[in-house]
């Protein structure tokens, strides 16, 4: 993660107290990721910092200046609408992050911050809110950026653990609406803009509505703009990319469509499919015949390479070490299956990953038939349908009325958008799971293609027939790479995935063994949020060789939130040691 965060002193005691707060902050943000080439710019009422991490990926800068401000952003912002030379990239950055209006034509996946020359100071998330930032707001301070220890520095009370927050994540697997692990800091929300005045004046505004993305309207889809959009945007990012980027290929549905933006926009990439599912890699390999078939990769400036897990790798780091590096990075705020694999601290030089997240919004998600599609219309919301996809079972009672007051808020969201047919559960999807889930945002160097808001309004436009036809996937895929059109996909049985999962050894309980145990046994935050007999359970069936993906993802959920206490405690004890000092 590119460390991006700034403040602004409101008060007499503010300005007091910023040279020593932003001092430690940078401290804290150094033991995290790397920081020896960051940019700053501190005045006794501001400061801002961008790590500048992310060079090795990105062959353009994330700190911009010129005689009116610096702009500082957690990764370069590419266009949708426009091609951008890479040579005028920085005069195209520097007018499109300044203006409500343009940035609206910004790839979702970043945020940026502005501090002009006279004091004025700006903070805004992308348009869907996918970007990594939080807030904390006070009468002293207002404190801006992606790392979360960073910004709770700037509190000026006690922090305390989010209730709400914690239990839907124990609920759910993910963070909800704009809340943090800890209540006085709160995500920056979608399209929200926020500004301090020369007089330290606070204001905050919305440079979009979910409603122009996300409402029920009369369906108009023009599958060739949303082709256009998407090859604008890959040829764009890979313009300004410094090494060929790895472009995830699979037998499925997303990443069929994600490589296709990335072939038709004509940058080199190396295509990687992992080789856990044979079927995978089968229809993997006949999408690649067919593109050589027609014009050479080696032309194309493309290769494809097959990989698969390496449980040793995986062991190096036991869970702990993962989750101490994770916290560290993250503060609690990150999917829990990413304890799957080692947490390390982002390397110097790394190729631009690009997946094919977010496709879900072109899918019967909740719904994967017809006959599930009509049990959904007879339900009194679409949205009842994720009380029986999320049921309670192993977490503690108490956390159950947290997750049905976050159901109650997304009803009356998708409601407000004029959802009332299953596709409310694909507005869900993305809005409210994928927006605070997706991995990308906990780094800079990746980019989701399936977040372009030409795709994403093309999407929620289908009817929920269409998705399940597959209609959307079908014909983008004639329209960048057509030779792909008549080619299967691939979508591996339950019966595949363990039959391949097993052998490889690559559970959490086979990468990191004792660490189930040891948390289990010698630890009890976690029984905040799980039930522990019903916890125990499954280590028995782990031990007798039952254990499955759902242990797995429910272990990790209680080894996230068993650190988040003590975690937050020692942030608490080095904000109120500087402001009572």
């Amino acid at each position: 993660m590119n460390i991006t965060v700034g403040v602004a002193a409101l008060s007499d005691r503010g300005r007091h107290m910023l040279p020593r707060l932003w001092e430690h902050a940078l401290d804290l943000g150094g033991e995290a990721f790397d920081m020896t080439n960051a940019s700053t710019k501190v005045t006794e009422r501001r400061a801002v910092v961008n790590a500048r991490n992310v060079e090795g990926t990105w062959d353009v800068p994330t700190w911009l200046s010129d005689q009116h401000s610096v702009v500082s952003v957690s990764q370069p912002p590419v266009s949708f609408t426009q091609e951008v030379p890479a040579d005028r990239w920085a005069e195209w950055a520097l007018a499109t992050t300044r203006e409500d209006s343009a940035r609206r034509t910004i790839h979702p996946g970043y945020f940026g911050i502005s501090l002009r020359e006279d004091g004025g100071f700006e903070a805004w998330n992308d348009i869907f809110g996918f970007g990594r930032c939080y807030v904390v707001e006070n009468e002293h301070f207002l404190a801006v950026g992606n790392h979360i220890g960073m910004v709770s520095l700037f509190a000026d009370h006690e922090l305390l653990v989010d209730g709400y927050g914690t239990d839907v994540l124990a609920q759910l697997g993910f963070w909800p609406e704009d809340r943090s692990p800890i209540t006085s800091v709160r995500r920056l929300g979608p399209a929200e803009v926020i500004a301090v005045g020369q007089h330290d004046d606070v204001h905050n505004r919305r440079y979009s509505d979910p409603a122009e993305h996300f409402g029920a309207r009369e369906p108009r889809i023009d599958y060739d703009e949303v082709a256009a959009a998407l090859a604008h945007l890959t040829s764009n990012s890979g313009a300004i990319a410094k090494l060929p980027p790895t472009v995830h290929l699979s037998g499925g549905q997303d990443s069929r469509v994600t490589a296709a933006a990335w072939i038709a926009g004509g940058r080199p990439a190396t295509l990687q499919t992992i080789g856990t599912l044979p079927g995978e890699v089968e229809i993997a390999t006949q999408l690649v015949e067919a593109l050589e078939n027609e014009r050479s990769m080696e032309e194309r400036g493309l290769t494809h390479k097959v990989t698969k897990p390496n449980p040793r790798k995986l062991s190096q780091y036991s869970i702990e070490d993962r989750l101490s590096t994770a916290m560290l990075m993250w503060d609690g705020d990150f999917a829990p299956a990413k304890l799957r694999a080692p947490v390390q601290r982002p390397p110097a030089v790394a190729r631009l990953a690009i997946g094919g997240a977010n496709g879900e919004v072109m899918h019967g998600i909740h719904y994967p038939d017809h006959t599930m599609l009509a049990a959904v219309r007879e339900l009194d919301h679409p949205l009842d349908r994720l009380e029986a996809a999320f049921p309670h079972k192993l977490q503690a009672p108490s956390t159950r009325e947290s997750a049905l007051a976050f159901f109650a808020s997304q009803k009356s969201f998708t409601e407000y958008l004029g959802q009332h047919d299953a596709t409310a559960l694909n507005v869900f999807q993305m809005t409210s799971k994928f927006r605070r889930w997706v991995n990308a945002q906990l780094g800079s160097t990746s980019l989701t293609l399936l977040l372009n808001p030409v795709f994403v309004r093309a999407a929620v436009d289908l009817t929920p027939e269409e998705r399940l036809d597959r209609v959307m996937q079908k014909a983008l895929s004639r329209a960048l790479v057509p030779q792909w059109e008549l080619i299967p996909y691939y979508k591996a049985t339950h019966q595949e995935t363990t039959t391949a999962m097993k052998p490889q050894a690559i559970r959490t309980w086979q990468t990191s063994p004792g660490s189930m145990e040891r948390l289990l046994h010698e630890r009890s935050a976690w029984q905040r949020w799980f039930d522990r007999a019903k916890m125990l359970s499954v280590e028995r069936a782990v031990h007798n060789g039952q254990g499955n993906s759902a242990h797995e993802t429910t272990l990790n959920m209680a080894y996230v939130l068993d650190a988040i206490p003590d975690h937050v405690a020692r942030l608490e004890k080095i904000r109120s040691g500087v402001w009572s000092g």
